[in-house]
């Protein structure tokens, strides 16, 4: 991916300029790149070629043990190299990585940043957060931080090539860096790790290889990579900071190229979305069976499947909630008609996005109010006027087509509130239109809206 965002056309070319990994390890990235490159070199003097390798790779890393690693794995592949100079003119062979800060400033200017950064979010000092405030947003994570300086390194021509997770293409926390990071580059080419089994050890979050060029290009190539690497599709260059609606599968390519180009939002249509206030593990002495003066009842993930609001039996032991105060029941209890999403789905799961809507007639039945745990999502109107009605809001979430939508913006089994809002949905007109079709009607009309082909009549 690099080769080609560097436009490296040929086979074996020599390194046009600096490539460095800033957290080497035992430097697996830049073997191969430095390998291609004593190959495309095997004609030239070899002592030449030798002396200017630290002008072409780098390796940086914290830990000494894996930059002796790394400088033995890349010394070895130098072998063939040495062997081809006379023994009486044999010098000692470059040392190509060496401890350091791979997040350390004014560091040359590289063509090329290869990395596979450590994850995991760390408390900055005033002077970092400072350092880093345009690309960040609430707590810091290394491997954000990486990408920051990373682009901030790269030469003129320059290209940025990262194993991360796929959280920064569409969090909340990651804004910023979006921001930042399309400031400076264009996303050429990403490539969704499909198949876990075998890549990584216990990692639950999805990961890409994600390459960004300083080059305008107007065009990402979406792969993914499994037992084989497969062409999902070809978009427009995602910018700025809303989250980049990227298709992981070649059948949701449509939906992605569509729904990027639609003019509203769920926050611009005058809905807001919440997380249910419930982490029920802190409050476990406040659960109960059975309803009791104070108690109100909890609203479970489990209870709202199959598109309406019900009684999971296997809540029944932690039904009840009760609450203290006046201040207790301001911040936990739900008074008011809204919609409710599961935030989290279990990977078996043949829906993404799970919803039902929690009517007056439902508030009713449970003397007015009822508790929503944090599994949930609570999406609710902001202000007196609204382009869509509760109930086709619902609607629209629980056809199949929008199902496909959020499975382009987040890749995980989590739907953030943030990533919720930023669905994308057509102008007032056509939603308006909506207001009275039936549900086979409505999906008939959302599929075409969102690049599919109209949904026949059951």
């Amino acid at each position: 991916m690099t080769k080609a965002a560097l436009e490296m056309k040929r086979p074996v070319m020599q390194l046009p300029g600096l490539v460095r990994d800033p957290a080497c390890g035992a430097g697996a990235l830049l073997l191969p790149a430095l390998r291609e490159h004593l190959a495309a070199s095997a004609t030239i003097d070899p002592r030449l070629v030798l002396n200017r390798l630290p002008s072409v790779i780098e390796g940086i890393d914290s830990d000494p043990a894996a930059v002796w690693v790394a400088n033995v794995v890349l010394a070895a592949e130098m072998l063939p190299t040495l062997a081809r100079i006379p023994e009486a003119h044999r010098r000692p062979l470059p040392a190509l990585a060496h401890v350091g800060d791979g997040l350390a400033p004014d560091r040359a200017p590289a063509r090329a940043i290869l990395m596979n950064p450590p994850y995991g979010r760390v408390r900055l000092s005033e002077a970092d957060r400072a350092r880093f405030a345009k690309s960040l947003y609430g707590h810091a994570n290394l491997y954000g931080m990486f990408m920051a300086v990373g682009a901030e390194s790269l030469d003129a021509n320059g290209v940025l090539s990262a194993l991360v997770p796929t959280s920064f293409t569409a969090g909340r926390y990651f804004e910023p860096l979006r921001v930042y990071l399309t400031s400076q580059l264009r996303l050429e080419s990403v490539a969704f790790v499909a198949d876990r089994s075998g890549v990584f050890t216990s990692v639950l979050q999805e990961t890409c290889l994600a390459t960004l060029t300083r080059r305008r290009v107007r065009k990402v190539a979406v792969r993914a990579i499994g037992s084989a690497v497969e062409e999902v599709a070809t978009i427009a260059s995602p910018t700025g900071g809303n989250p980049w609606i990227l298709p992981r599968r070649s059948d949701l390519a449509p939906v992605a190229a569509a729904a990027a180009k639609l003019p509203n939002t769920l926050s611009s249509v005058g809905w807001k979305v919440s997380t249910g206030p419930l982490v029920w593990n802190r409050r476990k002495d406040d659960l109960f069976a059975r309803p009791a003066n104070g108690r109100h009842q909890i609203v479970w993930a489990a209870d709202i499947d199959g598109g309406a609001v019900h009684r999971d039996v296997r809540r029944a032991s932690t039904r009840y909630l009760a609450l203290h105060s006046e201040r207790d029941r301001h911040v936990m209890l739900l008074t008011t008609p809204v919609v409710l999403v599961q935030r989290t789905t279990a990977p078996e799961q043949t829906k993404r996005l799970v919803v039902a809507e929690l009517t007056e007639e439902d508030l009713a039945r449970v003397s007015g109010g009822v508790v929503v745990e944090n599994h949930v999502n609570i999406i609710r109107p902001v202000g007196d006027e609204q382009m869509l009605s509760r109930r086709l809001l619902t609607r629209i979430l629980s056809t199949p087509t929008l199902d496909k939508l959020v499975r382009c913006i987040s890749g995980s089994v989590a739907l953030s509130a943030y990533e919720l809002e930023s669905i994308t949905l057509p102008d007032a007109e056509t939603l308006k239109a909506w207001e009275m079709l039936s549900d086979e009607e409505l999906e008939r009309a959302v599929a075409p809206t969102y690049g599919l082909q109209e949904q026949p009549a059951k």
